[in-house]
């Protein structure tokens, strides 16, 4: 089962499945970030407004541009390698409506890869593999890049390590299919 989430204050909207939590309502949360947890397990949903990335090509090439990001959260994660598994850009959708009132949502590009990184960022914590989904919706007009990461810690030498949760694929699938600014003026 899944709802419609207000993030942002209603100026995104995406579909998530019940179990998710607003991160804001157990601790802070920065103005450009929405953090949703699982009530059941350590999976994380973190939706990012971020600058425009044109770093290393990224201006120019939307598969530069989504792999930037996901070297970026590499860095801030510390991690001590990172693996590209997927990469795919979706076609923007057909339009009916020559000048629609707001601008529509553009179609993002999606990436799965994993990273191996320290539990909350302690050197003495054991690696942790987490398998990374992320969607990027660039949204040049404003200089911003929207960036959605499902991050999925995965336990470590079993053969779950390289199945991923089909589940999770699902509920990635389908916020990022979701996803529609309601309110353009949230990129002020």
């Amino acid at each position: 089962m899944s709802e419609t989430r207000d993030l942002f204050g209603g100026a995104i909207t995406a579909q998530f499945p019940t179990g998710f939590l607003d991160a804001s309502q157990l601790r802070q949360v920065p103005d450009n970030q929405e953090v949703l947890i699982r009530n059941d397990s350590d999976v994380s949903c973190i939706i990012e407004v971020l600058q425009l990335a044109t770093e290393e090509g990224a201006g120019q090439d939307l598969d530069k541009a989504i792999r930037f990001h996901f070297g970026s959260l590499a860095h801030d994660n510390s991690a001590s390698s990172s693996n590209i598994e997927s990469v795919r850009h979706l076609e923007p959708a057909p339009s009916t409506v020559q000048h629609e009132e707001p601008a529509p949502t553009p179609r993002p590009s999606l990436l799965v890869g994993t990273q191996v990184i320290k539990k909350f960022g302690k050197a003495t914590e054991p690696d942790d593999l987490v398998r990374i989904r992320l969607a990027l919706w660039r949204l040049e007009g404003k200089s911003v890049d929207l960036v959605m990461s499902l991050n999925e810690p995965l336990p470590r030498g079993t053969a779950a390590e390289a199945a991923p949760s089909a589940d999770l694929d699902a509920a990635f699938e389908q916020a990022a299919a979701s996803l529609k600014i309601r309110d353009w003026s949230l990129f002020a």
